[in-house]
């Protein structure tokens, strides 16, 4: 008779700590640590540090330790080897600061940053002479662009534009003006593809007898509904902003602007376009694009490449044709890149894997040869003096 009596008080012995937590935390509640444990995970980390370019200031960015619930809860579309945040159009999960503080170099006296309420900064830059400085700010509906005196700490919100940060910062200064230039949202872009109800058809995938490799990505797109999503939420009008009027100015019209970049005196921009079809095999940074030199006014001065999806691209290898376009600094207009001398095959016979070619504007001459390297090229930097290492 004792042994009924003596299991329904073990079953109570049991309960009873996991009943006393949860009338601890609520039914339904998250349950915390110990507060040690709790001050641990909470401690700021360092702040991030930029110096401007005239060195007289650096602005200090806090940064949370770590996300909140309500963060990691956002929605998130992921296409084309992206996780976006429908509402926002930006990264899901971007890293943000929630304030920032100027501080002078010669005294380290600080100077308040007027900033919106529960500030989310994603990125910050100084203009070339140092005098202004722009970040931008992530609400719950859209990234705004916000413009700032380095004497002051004054800032005030660009009014009337949505700034796109799906492929990165989304605004860079230009040249030694007071411009920046940004990708937008389109004016009037409407709403968001809408997932059918019914399939259009099957799921079908064909192989036409190419060799080339499988490799493992994340988030690639899956349907044409992830590619309409990619699209939408991809397309850019590229925009000029006065900094100093907030006056806005159009370049080219929109499209799948994957990058933006300036000319270190202001006259031209580096443009990356992605162009039709997708692939479902590999990210965005592999899909059909044209990388191609603009002017002010949106012509094209030079086209550097136009590449197709690299999705047979051998392991270890890299597609053949321009790649790591980019803008050689301290000089006005010239750029630099890479092309393969192997076909991009690693495992072909050759002297040479790369050479490292340039071309200055106004890019009517022929690139020019800068080096051959023994192995695949990589990354290139230069000293104040042009030398490339």
């Amino acid at each position: 008779m004792r042994r009924p009596v003596l299991v329904v008080i073990a079953v109570v012995a049991l309960l009873a700590p996991s009943w006393s937590h949860a009338q601890e935390g609520g039914a339904g509640r998250y349950l915390l640590p110990p507060k040690a444990i709790v001050d641990i995970l909470d401690a700021a980390p360092p702040p991030d540090v930029y110096l401007s370019p005239s060195r007289d200031v650096v602005a200090v960015l806090e940064r949370a330790p770590m996300p909140t619930i309500a963060e990691l809860a956002r929605p998130m579309l992921r296409v084309a080897g992206l996780r976006i945040d429908p509402k926002t159009n930006g990264r899901h999960r971007a890293r943000t600061a929630k304030s920032l503080a100027l501080k002078t170099t010669a005294d380290g006296a600080t100077r308040a940053v007027s900033l919106p309420a529960s500030a989310q900064l994603t990125w910050i830059g100084f203009s070339a002479d140092g005098a202004r400085f722009a970040f931008t700010n992530t609400r719950d509906a859209g990234i705004d662009l916000w413009i700032g005196e380095s004497a002051t700490g004054k800032a005030h919100a660009v009014a009337g534009m949505a700034v796109n940060g799906i492929f990165g910062a989304g605004c860079i200064w230009v040249g030694t003006g007071g411009q920046l230039l940004c990708t937008a949202i389109p004016t009037g872009r409407g709403p968001a593809p809408a997932a059918p109800t019914v399939p259009t058809g099957p799921n079908v995938q064909e192989h036409r007898g190419e060799v080339a490799p499988v490799r493992t990505y994340q988030d690639l797109l899956t349907s044409a509904h992830d590619e309409a999503l990619f699209t939408y939420h991809g397309t850019s009008q590229l925009v000029f902003v006065n900094a100093a009027t907030d006056a806005r100015t159009p370049l080219g019209r929109p499209a799948l602007y994957s990058q933006a970049r300036p000319s270190p005196d202001g006259q031209y921009v580096l443009v990356t376009t992605l162009t039709a079809p997708f692939s479902r095999l590999v990210p965005y940074d592999d899909f059909a694009k044209t990388v191609a030199v603009w002017d002010r006014s949106g012509a094209v001065a030079k086209t550097i490449a136009t590449l197709p999806v690299a999705d047979t691209v051998p392991n270890g290898g890299v597609q053949p044709g321009p790649r790591a376009v980019r803008w050689q600094p301290g000089v006005p207009a010239t750029l630099a890149w890479a092309e393969s001398l192997d076909g991009g095959n690693p495992k072909a016979v050759a002297p040479a894997r790369d050479r490292v070619l340039t071309s200055a504007a106004p890019f009517t001459a022929a690139p020019a040869e800068l080096a051959r390297t023994e192995y695949r090229f990589s990354t290139i930097a230069w000293t104040d003096k042009g030398v490339a290492l």
